[in-house]
């Protein structure tokens, strides 16, 4: 991936807080892994640290990076790209990109959380990678987004299936698009010669959907048939590898810095589990409650 600036910093200077890694990728999160992926096409050396915050984790206040030497935190990816980039998109940009989350992030939602071949499989991995009780609340509420989203489609159309064809259709017609955006430029990148804001969201959905949806599943299914996306997403893939492995040699110095760690903070870190645990708990007393007195 070629950088974008010459920017280069110290690398102690930056650290970009992330939902956790698991496998290939430096992160599960497609926000926090665009984020990841936009700060080295700038040029910027940081070092990449696991979210601890569980509150935090819960609300989705991730990526965060954290300006060390000007003490000063970014949270989100609207507000890491605002920081860190040296031009203005352009409008042609943006429409692509409104285009893309229009179009393939309703299909993304579904083949993730609503999709049975796929279900089982994403929400094992958030069990295993963010932990309980955190990840109850996070499937929770990444599966009502994805059941509003349907809903949006079935508001408009009567059958289940034709519901379900409409958000796919809408996929395939998203990925022709950004094929096509690719020959017509016939360079690296869909925005062009350099890596871009649609560059980032692109590429962090499709590492996230090539590494973690099942063969089974009917958006990747539609993903292989274009073979230019292909050949993009695996050129980016092997620049995600090595940044990832850069991270994995660089864990024994990073797990001393402010954000990652310290006594304090891991202590931090088993409350607030214990704290969310025991608010789940007291949820499920009050619905059984609530249930009981219904039926008596």
């Amino acid at each position: 991936m070629a950088t974008t600036s010459s920017k280069n910093q110290v690398r102690e200077n930056f650290v970009l807080s992330v939902w956790p890694n698991s496998n290939h990728l430096a992160t599960i999160d497609p926000t926090c892994l665009a984020a990841s992926l936009w700060l080295r096409a700038q040029g910027l050396s940081y070092s990449i640290v696991n979210a601890n915050r569980q509150i935090s984790m819960i609300f989705d206040t991730y990526p965060m990076l954290h300006d060390v030497a000007n003490r000063k935190h970014y949270v989100g990816f609207e507000s890491i790209y605002e920081y860190s980039r040296t031009l203005h998109p352009t409008a042609d940009e943006l429409a692509l990109l409104a285009t893309f989350k229009r179009l393939f992030v309703p299909a993304f939602m579904h083949s993730q959380w609503l999709d049975e071949t796929n279900k089982a499989s994403v929400r094992a991995l958030y069990h295993h990678t963010i932990g309980l009780p955190t990840s109850l609340f996070y499937i929770r509420k990444k599966f009502s987004s994805a059941q509003t989203w349907l809903e949006i489609i079935a508001s408009k159309l009567l059958h289940s299936n034709e519901q379900h064809n409409a958000i796919y259709d809408d996929a395939e017609r998203c990925f022709s698009i950004l094929e096509n955006k690719l020959i017509e430029n016939n360079q690296p990148f869909i925005g062009g010669e350099k890596f871009s804001l649609i560059d980032a969201w692109v590429s962090s959905y499709l590492l996230v959907l090539v590494h973690y949806a099942s063969e089974k599943s009917r958006l990747r299914t539609l993903f292989i048939q274009h073979s230019r996306l292909i050949e993009y997403i695996q050129r980016i893939d092997e620049e995600q590898l090595s940044l990832y492995k850069e991270r994995e040699n660089y864990d024994l110095q990073s797990a001393s810095s402010e954000e990652n760690s310290t006594d304090l903070l891991s202590v931090l870190h088993i409350i607030s589990q214990v704290v969310s645990f025991s608010i789940f708990i007291l949820m499920l007393t009050k619905i059984g409650a609530k249930s009981y007195s219904i039926t008596a």
